[in-house]
């Protein structure tokens, strides 16, 4: 007994060490979340990584540890192995209390934060002005962000694995916090892939309340917050999202079919289509190449119709641990994660090219997102410490002035009638949700009152939001 005690606590720690090397992302607000959703079709690639860098590892302290304590000199401390297994299970949770910020998760619960009363805007009480109705591409990027720029770009590399999209940030629009590629800076609540994309089009961050109750596809999701996609909708858009993960993950789906009636392709419609042999699954579900090619394909159809289009396009190659090494990715670094990223520039490049050749180019806006910073810690290691790592960002096709895209202190909720701004939408006070237009003269939430302020607004608890936006 006391032997599987000390296995489990040695498997915690690895978990926790695996973890930190894995995931950047260590709050306690996005375990959480995962928690209470739907989590099936999760590259099983990570729990193999997890298995085979945790379980040997703990098996083997395990074993050393029964061996100094039976078979050495050290046998002595037998007489004291309570208090010592108390100490180290204590010393356990301690480390997992610190790690994942649980006490002051706990601290920020208590206390109550008035933000969302301040400074949430409706959008359903904005008056919005559509002079014409410009087509929107928005492009989803896995944990795409400007470190992998050169310095002399903005970045952190050597080599710069994303040249071609550095060429497009500096030939178009980019929202930076200096002179160079820039972008966001990360609070809470927006650092994985749906909570940006909610942060995106709903401009708020998403915090699930701790409940014993679970989410499904067909929960309620967020009912309380307006979109994009509904404001769209409303306009007579057809809206589209395709992505090659499963879109009933961390329920994505829930949240495109309730706001903005999104026609969804992921891997499981495209399989039914008869798009993708039935035993088809690589990585997540199924390559970036083939959720590009599947965007042209239906990119070309819903331009054949009279009505504006909105299409969305997540992509998948570049998540954490090591990416996926697709048939068109090459071998030019040491690193597996490298080559992808270098791949993904790529693809976006021919893709835009490829819009550029299109005869509804020039009335469609084109937005290019990072939705988050990457997880994969481990590539990470030779940082400069004071570097800021942001998502990569490149609006094209702008249908407004550009001016005051640089040197901003903003979060990615921002964009949310940012983008709108960019189609040449009129946006009475520049606002919607905690969002501010970046191409406004107006200050966004955090250059009002700083990172540290807003962000910890963010995290202390909100009545309205739980009752107003999630309605628990």
């Amino acid at each position: 007994m006391l032997i599987l005690i000390i296995f489990i606590a040695m498997l915690a720690i690895m978990s926790i060490l695996w973890g930190n090397r894995t995931f950047s992302v260590k709050t306690l607000n996005q375990m959480i979340y995962h928690l209470v959703v739907p989590c099936d079709g999760t590259d099983q690639g990570i729990f193999k990584d997890w298995f085979l860098n945790c379980g040997p590892q703990a098996m083997l302290l395990t074993l050393g540890w029964y061996v100094i304590f039976y078979h050495t000199p050290l046998q002595f401390l037998l007489d004291y192995q309570g208090w010592l297994i108390f100490i180290f299970v204590f010393g356990t949770i301690l480390y997992a209390l610190i790690n994942y910020q649980i006490i002051s998760y706990v601290l920020d619960m208590i206390r109550v934060s008035r933000l969302y009363e301040e400074h949430y805007v409706d959008p359903r009480t904005v008056e919005l002005e559509f002079p014409s109705k410009r087509n929107l591409i928005h492009i989803y990027l896995e944990s795409v962000e400007n470190t992998y720029l050169s310095k002399e770009d903005g970045g952190q590399e050597e080599n710069n694995y994303i040249r071609e999209l550095g060429t497009l940030a500096k030939k178009e629009v980019n929202f930076s916090h200096h002179d160079l590629i820039g972008g966001s800076h990360t609070v809470e609540g927006t650092q994985w892939t749906i909570a940006s994309m909610v942060a995106q089009e709903a401009g708020i961050p998403l915090l699930f309340p701790l409940t014993k109750d679970k989410y499904n596809t067909e929960s309620p999701f967020l009912p309380g917050c307006y979109t994009m996609g509904e404001i769209l909708e409303k306009q007579g858009y057809q809206n589209e999202i395709l992505m090659g993960s499963d879109a009933n993950f961390a329920c994505t789906s829930n949240f495109y079919k309730q706001h903005g009636h999104f026609k969804i392709v992921d891997i499981e419609s495209a399989k039914k289509s008869g798009r993708l042999p039935e035993d088809y699954h690589v990585f997540w579900g199924f390559e970036d190449k083939k959720v590009f090619e599947f965007a042209r394909e239906d990119i070309t159809k819903m331009a054949q119709s009279k009505q504006p289009f909105c299409m969305e396009l997540v992509t998948i190659d570049t998540h954490t641990p090591d990416g996926y090494i697709c048939e068109d990715c090459k071998h030019d670094y040491d690193q597996q994660y490298a080559n992808v990223i270098r791949c993904q520039s790529k693809q976006v490049e021919q893709f835009i090219l490829w819009c550029q050749k299109q005869p509804w180019y020039e009335n469609t806006t084109i937005v290019i997102t990072g939705d988050h910073n990457s997880m994969s810690e481990k590539f990470f290691t030779h940082l400069d410490k004071n570097y800021l790592r942001t998502p990569y960002n490149c609006f094209i096709n702008c249908d407004a002035k550009i001016e005051n895209n640089k040197n901003r202190d903003f979060a990615i909720f921002d964009f949310y009638p940012t983008i709108l701004a960019c189609m040449g939408v009129k946006i009475k006070g520049e606002r919607l949700g905690l969002g501010t237009n970046l191409l406004s003269g107006q200050k966004t939430l955090m250059e009002q009152y700083g990172f540290k302020k807003l962000n910890s607004e963010i995290k202390k608890r909100s009545r309205f939001y739980k009752h107003k936006l999630v309605k628990k």
